[in-house]
């Protein structure tokens, strides 16, 4: 699964990034999941939307397509209207917003003949926010209110550079620089305890994988 670029199969999982996939795979591993599908790295989300588009489409029927994208970019709502509106192009119709474990759906017509989709918008399905916003739900809440604070103070002090929209992203791995391995990545991290795998917004988030690529 070198690069995840794995679409050949009948199952594939779309995220926008490589972290994303990282992410999944470790906590894929840590429950046990079923290896039944592939992981496809599309880059962007714009990309991954395109290529959930494309795969409906194209003459390689998939069994199952799910698609995992940030709830940013710039808003949870704007994100599910755009992934709503490819996915009726295809003949399918979703809810007005998504469900808070997971949105599956199938196809309003022949759906034995049509792929079933599955759609997680990061974090939550509930909030705005990306990856780093789910992973810092798997931190004890009084660790994360310290790096919050140590990212609040380098901003007051000058000495930081990040955008506010990468504010997530400081702020866990602030917390990552702290651990026995300091700076390790955010999939390694969970195989490493450093970041809990078993919060209940990882347990959902497996949960719909496993309701998903179910066979």
């Amino acid at each position: 699964m070198k690069g995840f670029k794995c679409d050949d199969v009948l199952r594939v999982l779309l995220t926008e990034g490589q972290n994303d996939c990282h992410v999944i795979s470790h906590l894929c591993k840590l429950h046990q999941v079923p290896h039944n599908f592939g992981l496809y790295d599309c880059e962007s989300d714009e990309k991954a939307i395109k290529k959930l588009r494309a795969l409906i489409a194209g003459s390689d029927k998939k069994e199952v397509i799910g698609i995992v994208l940030d709830a940013d970019n710039p808003s949870l709502a704007a994100k599910w209207d755009a992934v709503s509106d490819r996915l009726s192009k295809e003949g399918y119709k979703l809810p007005d917003q998504p469900n808070n474990k997971g949105t599956i759906i199938t196809a309003d017509k022949n759906p034995e003949e049509n792929p079933k989709i599955g759609i997680w918008l990061m974090p939550d399905n509930n909030v705005n926010g990306m990856l780093e916003d789910f992973c810092r739900g798997l931190v004890g809440d009084s660790a994360m209110t310290f790096a919050e604070d140590c990212v609040k103070k380098a901003q007051d002090q000058g000495v930081s550079t990040f955008k506010n929209n990468h504010h997530s992203k400081a702020v866990i791995h602030t917390f990552l620089a702290w651990q026995d391995e300091p700076g390790m990545p955010l999939g390694q991290a969970i195989t490493a305890h450093a970041l809990d795998g078993n919060k209940p917004i990882a347990k959902d988030f497996v949960n719909f994988l496993s309701i998903l690529f179910k066979e």
